[in-house]
């Protein structure tokens, strides 16, 4: 006589805090507000674009990437972005990761950074 044995595994949100836990959500329930700024401001433009790609589990598991691209306006090139509140980056472009981000952001303030070069 055999026997079998079933696992249920019921997932409803991402959680940086614990790795088995996850969403079907790409944006783990995560209303992240970012606001895009210049500075100096004319120096340049900033485009956001937003892709769900699928990682995890095989491929199964939705994960939203948004990400920025900075270009300068002639006579300055780009320095780094300035992000609030989290760490800088100088990679350009560079992407988030919404559900790997702390539950407690609700707002990102990215500012591109510019500097005139120099002749």
């Amino acid at each position: 006589m055999g026997f079998a044995l079933v696992v249920l595994l019921f997932f409803n949100s991402c959680s940086s805090d614990d790795p088995f836990d996850f969403s079907l959500d790409p944006t783990c329930g995560r209303n992240i507000s970012f606001i895009i700024e210049v500075s100096p401001e004319g120096t340049g433009n900033v485009s956001k674009s937003e892709f769900v790609y699928s990682e995890g589990l095989d491929g199964l598991m939705p994960t939203q990437v948004v990400e920025f691209f900075a270009t300068p306006k002639e006579g300055y090139q780009f320095k780094k972005w300035d992000l609030d509140p989290i760490t800088d980056k100088i990679e350009n472009p560079f992407s988030l990761v919404p559900c790997k981000m702390s539950s407690t952001i609700k707002t990102v303030r990215v500012t591109a950074m510019f500097e005139k070069i120099e002749d």
